[in-house]
C-alpha cells in the first residue's frame, strides 16, 4: 500500500478517536483541519468511489455528530446564508442539466463540504472571539511545516513528497521548482504568498516578537522564490503594496527592506532561484493561456446561464473541445481547467452561480475595507487578511488552485475570519459611538 494511502487512513482514524475523546466536536474538528492541514487533500476513496478526500470525510462525520446540537452563535451575516441557498439551487440545477449528471453531483457534494466548514468556523469564532487567533496560529504552524518539508526536498531532492508531482516541478525549466508537501509548485506558491502576511499580524492579547515574525516572513518569501511561480510572486507584490500604502510606518519600512532584499537576491543570487530562470518566456506562456481562455469563453457563450455543471470541465472538453490538452512526455491529458480559476468557475457555474460565488469573496473584502477605514485597533489586522486574499486573487487568474483542497480551505478560512473581524469591528464601532 502506498504511503499516502496509509497516511489518509490514519488521518481519518486519528480524527475519529480525537473527536470521540473530546466533548467539543465543532472546535476539535476545526483544530484538526488546520493542525493536520498537510493531509487534508489526501484521497480516502478511489476515483471509482467518488474520489473523496480526508477533508470531505471528516467534515461529513462532524456534520452527523452535530445534528441536533443547538448553537448559541448569532449569525450576524444572514445575507451569506441566503446566497449559499441560491447558489446551491443553481449548482444542483446545472448538474442535473449537464451531460455528466452523476459526476457533477459527486463534485457538488464535495464542494458543499467547504461551506459546512465555513459555517462551523464562523459560529465557533462568534461564540469564542479569541478562537480566530488559534486558527491563524494553526495555519502559520502548517506553513512552517511546509518550510521544514521544503528543507528536506532541498537536501534529498524531489523524491521526498506526499504526491506524484506535477511535471512542471522540474521538467520544463532550468532549475527545480519546489512544491514542498503540495503536488504542484504553483499551488504551493499561492499558499506561501497568502501565509506570508499572517506572520505580520499581531494578536493584541499576547506579547509579540516583531523581529521573529519579520524573520519568518522573509523566510517564507525566500521559499516563494524557490517555487518559481511568477503569478504568486506578483500577487505577493500586490499585497505588499496594500500593506505599504495603508499600514503603519514600520510596515512601510518593512516594504522598503523587502524591496532591498529582492534587489540583492536578483542581483547576486538570481541564478539559484527558479523564479528568475524559467525556461518558458512570458510571451509563450501568455499565448498558450490565451488560446485556453478563448476556448473557455466560447464554451461559456454556449451555456451562459447554468454552465456545463460543476466539476465537468475535463469531461466536457474530452468530447467537445479535444484540442484542449496538456502534453507530458508522450502522454496526453485533457485539461481540467482553462489555465484560469475564474474562467473555470464561469464555465461550470454559469453567470448566475459565478456572480454569487464572487459575492462570497468580495463581500468580506469590501466590508473589511469599510471597517478598516474606521481605524479601531483590532481591525488593523484586517489589512493583512485583505493583502493575503488579494495575493491569491491575482494568482487565481492563471491557475485554478482549488483543485488542491488545502488552498480552498485556506482561502475560505481567511474569508471567514475577515467576516468575524468585521463583525467584531462593527460591534466596537457601535459601542464607541
Amino acid at each position: 500500500m502506498d504511503i499516502k494511502n496509509i497516511l489518509s487512513i490514519l488521518s481519518v482514524i486519528v480524527f475519529i478517536v480525537f473527536i470521540l475523546l473530546g466533548s467539543r466536536v465543532r472546535r476539535n474538528y476545526l483544530l484538526y483541519v488546520v493542525y493536520v492541514f498537510p493531509f487534508m487533500d489526501l484521497f480516502i476513496t478511489t476515483q471509482d468511489f467518488g474520489g473523496y478526500k480526508v477533508f470531505h470525510f471528516i467534515t461529513y462525520i462532524t456534520l452527523i455528530l452535530l445534528i441536533g446540537r443547538p448553537s448559541s452563535a448569532n449569525n450576524s451575516k444572514p445575507i451569506y446564508r441566503f446566497l449559499f441557498l441560491i447558489m446551491s439551487f443553481i449548482l444542483v440545477v446545472g448538474s442535473l442539466k449537464s451531460e455528466f449528471v452523476g459526476e457533477s453531483l459527486l463534485e457538488l457534494s464535495q464542494f458543499l463540504s467547504i461551506f459546512i466548514y465555513a459555517i462551523l468556523l464562523i459560529n465557533e469564532c462568534q461564540e469564542y472571539p479569541d478562537f480566530k487567533h488559534v486558527i491563524l496560529k494553526g495555519i502559520k504552524i502548517s506553513c512552517l511545516l511546509s518550510l521544514v518539508f521544503l528543507t528536506f526536498q532541498l537536501t534529498f531532492g524531489l523524491s521526498v513528497t506526499l504526491y506524484k508531482l506535477n511535471p512542471n516541478a522540474s521538467a520544463y525549466d532550468a532549475l527545480i521548482r519546489y512544491p514542498s508537501y503540495f503536488e504542484d509548485p504553483q499551488k504551493y506558491g499561492q499558499f506561501l504568498a497568502m501565509c506570508s502576511f499572517l506572520f505580520l499580524m499581531e494578536d493584541p492579547d499576547k506579547k509579540q516578537h516583531p523581529l521573529i515574525n519579520m524573520g519568518l516572513f522573509f523566510m517564507v518569501i525566500v521559499a516563494l522564490f524557490l517555487t518559481g511561480v511568477r503569478a504568486a510572486f506578483l500577487g505577493l507584490c500586490a499585497g505588499m503594496i496594500i500593506v505599504f500604502l495603508f499600514g503603519d510606518s514600520k510596515y512601510k519600512l518593512l516594504g522598503i527592506a523587502g524591496c532591498l532584499l529582492a534587489v540583492i537576491i536578483i542581483t547576486f543570487y538570481a541564478s539559484n532561484f527558479a523564479i528568475f530562470n524559467r525556461g518558458s518566456g512570458l510571451g509563450d506562456t501568455a499565448a498558450t493561456r490565451y488560446a485556453y481562455w478563448a476556448d473557455a469563453w466560447r464554451i461559456f457563450l454556449i451555456y451562459p446561464y447554468m454552465g456545463i455543471g460543476i466539476g465537468n470541465y475535463q469531461d466536457y472538453v474530452s468530447l467537445h473541445s479535444q484540442h484542449q490538452y496538456w502534453y507530458y512526455f508522450g502522454t496526453y491529458e485533457y485539461v481540467d481547467h482553462p489555465e484560469s480559476g475564474y474562467l473555470k468557475l464561469l464555465v461550470e457555474f454559469g453567470i448566475f452561480g459565478f456572480i454569487i460565488y464572487l459575492a462570497f469573496i468580495f463581500g468580506p473584502i469590501i466590508q473589511s475595507v469599510k471597517n478598516l477605514l474606521h481605524k479601531p485597533a483590532e481591525s488593523k489586522m484586517l489589512l493583512f487578511l485583505i493583502a493575503a486574499i488579494v495575493s491569491w486573487l491575482l494568482a487565481f487568474l492563471t491557475v485554478y488552485s482549488f483543485g488542491d483542497l488545502r488552498i480552498f480551505i485556506l482561502v475560505t478560512t481567511l474569508l471567514c475570519i475577515m467576516i468575524v473581524f468585521s463583525v467584531d469591528s462593527e460591534k466596537k464601532i457601535t459601542y464607541e459611538s
